[in-house]
């Protein structure tokens, strides 16, 4: 199945907030958000010749995104290559962030205890909180289905317990 470049675009348009969850899961620093961003559309034009429409383009571009996110910060590569700057093709991290500070303190929260998680437990919670089904994840990130629902109980565990401590420690320092 082959898309053509305008459609490609489309899709991608369609499709960015799942660029942005990912780079805000993964980044620690706002300003490595547009390297990964970069990377991750470098990754899905190449393998786009691979996409056949078995499942959907976003289903697709998750398992790429996430993949580049992965490997890109275990080796803690930056590349040097020529930058196309994002709003060329049309996303704006600034209104990401905008809309993540209009959400309040809870969904920054979030974000800040799904960043402490490992690569592997931030997949998995992105994708489940995306609303995707434990079989869905599992073909995604190549692991078993039982794998799947066992390592997102304890995700969810682990994040309760995180979000629990920073809430105590919030009213901790209110007294």
């Amino acid at each position: 199945m082959s898309i053509p470049h305008q459609e490609f675009s489309t899709l991608i348009e369609q499709n960015k907030p799942i660029l942005y969850k990912v780079a805000n899961s993964y980044c620690r620093e706002p300003d490595d958000r547009p390297d990964l961003i970069q990377e991750i559309l470098i990754q899905l034009w190449l393998a786009l010749g691979r996409y056949d429409g078995r499942v959907k383009f976003s289903t697709w571009m998750y398992r790429i995104a996430l993949n580049v996110a992965i490997s890109f910060y275990r080796s803690g590569r930056r590349h040097d290559q020529a930058n196309v700057p994002l709003a060329e093709i049309g996303l704006e991290l600034a209104t990401t962030d905008r809309l993540l500070s209009e959400f309040g303190d809870e969904l920054r929260l979030l974000y800040q205890a799904i960043g402490k998680l490992n690569e592997i437990h931030r997949a998995l919670i992105l994708l489940h909180l995306d609303g995707y089904k434990n079989a869905e994840i599992a073909e995604m990130m190549g692991m078993s289905v039982t794998n799947v629902s066992t390592s997102l109980s304890r995700t969810r565990q682990q994040l309760m317990a995180e979000l629990a401590v920073d809430e105590k420690g919030q009213q901790e320092t209110k007294q």
